[in-house]
């Protein structure tokens, strides 16, 4: 009977990871559907870009705690309980966001949407280590990844034609709150399947060690620990502040539509979708990640100083922005189990989370503030995006001299260096 109910298990796995997908798709879908009509929202409303970036920052304000605070809930309450929490904070604050009548109000639910949405991800990463453990775990992440990538893109591509097509904003905003919806319905039908096998799964776990989050573990970690998370924090700070703005940067400087500025920062993400799983599957057969951090980092300076400096057609540095994105996000999060234990690795995600979100809460509104000084345009911005590329230029070489120290294995194929 039990090894009945494993092969149940081994064919649902695809269903399941269909739909996470299609879960994460609609939380990616709404964090990036007010960039594409950032304009529209900032003349609408009366407000700055330093305020717009608010709205990017007090979404990430809570995820400097709740990624690690959310994954003890879900180890305290469960994954099917906590989850439905996570994804219907989700569908509140977006709800909140497109009602609100005044900005205060907007800040409101991206907050709530923030609360929920980082952890609802931490969630997805839980589910699929349950479904497809001992089985094709790497590639159903970098499939995950994929798909939320098509959120992204989605948002870049419509947002500003319903705004065109209706002729508000806030209609944009409304259909992104719709497909949350879906998204927090699909996620109350996996928890449907998922009670079905819940003694299942709760034997496996038995017979083996739970993970638990334990901030004591922290003072474990090595120096080519804390390099990587200083790395992610100052990479997608100057990735996602980056594409905030970049719609309107290409409205006021190339004298592109809303629509067409849309398209072109969404190239850094199909870049994305379509490389990262690829790179990853390379990074496991042949290693070479710290290189891979080096070459990704580096592309960022000239990219972010080529739409700074520069009037050369956008086309170049965002097709060098969506490899650099595609080449360091493959070769980062997983070099994470290489250096921490496995019972270790729920802190190591969520210690790297927090730090993350330290930038990301931070660099929004500092790149919207740099704007406003520099009288609505985007050179300092632009400069200020390079230097963070710098600076994770530096920490990679770091993490590349620690490596050969510490004997981490980065560098090795993933066979070898987890052996």
């Amino acid at each position: 009977m039990a090894e009945k109910t494993k092969e149940t298990v081994l064919k649902l796995r695809w269903l399941i990871l269909v739909l996470m997908g299609l879960v994460i798709f609609g939380s990616y879908f709404a964090y990036d559907a007010v960039s594409p009509v950032a304009d529209f929202i900032m003349k609408g409303m009366s407000i700055s870009s330093a305020q717009f970036g608010l709205l990017f920052s007090v979404y990430s304000l809570p995820n400097i705690i709740m990624v690690l605070l959310g994954g003890i809930f879900l180890d305290i309450i469960g994954i099917r309980k906590a989850g439905t929490i996570f994804a219907a904070l989700c569908v509140i604050g977006v709800i909140i966001t497109a009602s609100g009548s005044t900005f205060l109000i907007m800040l409101l639910g991206r907050f709530i949407y923030g609360l929920g949405s980082e952890s609802l991800i931490v969630t997805m990463d839980k589910i699929l280590s349950r479904w497809f453990k001992g089985k094709e775990l790497a590639f159903a992440f970098g499939l995950l990844i994929t798909i939320a990538r098509l959120g992204t893109i989605a948002a870049f591509n419509s947002a500003a034609s319903i705004q065109e097509w209706s002729g508000s904003w806030r209609t944009a905003i409304w259909v992104s709150a719709v497909i949350m919806f879906v998204s927090f319905t699909l996620f109350l039908v996996y928890s449907g399947i998922a009670k079905s096998k819940e003694k299942y799964f709760k034997r496996e776990e038995k017979e083996g060690e739970a993970e638990k989050f334990s901030l004591q573990d922290i003072y474990k970690f090595r120096p080519s620990y804390w390099l990587v998370c200083l790395l992610c924090m100052t990479f997608y700070s100057a990735i996602f502040p980056f594409t905030a703005f970049s719609t309107v940067l290409l409205q006021t400087k190339f004298g592109f539509s809303a629509v067409l500025g849309g398209r072109y920062t969404s190239m850094i993400f199909t870049a994305s979708m379509i490389f990262t799983p690829l790179l990853g599957l390379l990074v496991d057969k042949i290693g070479k990640r710290g290189i891979m951090m080096i070459f990704g980092s580096l592309l960022i300076v000239p990219a972010h100083s080529i739409l700074g400096l520069t009037y050369i057609h956008p086309v170049i540095p965002m097709i060098m922005i969506g490899i650099s994105f595609s080449l360091v996000p493959a070769a980062l999060w997983p070099v994470i189990p290489i250096m921490v234990e496995e019972r270790r690795l729920g802190t190591a995600f969520g210690m790297m989370t927090c730090i993350q979100n330290i930038g990301l809460t931070i660099f929004p509104f500092l790149a919207g503030k740099i704007r406003d000084l520099s009288g609505g345009e985007f050179t300092n911005t632009m400069i200020m995006f390079a230097c963070l590329g710098f600076v994770g230029l530096v920490f990679s070489l770091l993490l590349k001299s620690a490596d050969k120290r510490e004997e981490a294995g980065i560098e090795l194929p993933t066979k070898i260096a987890q052996a």
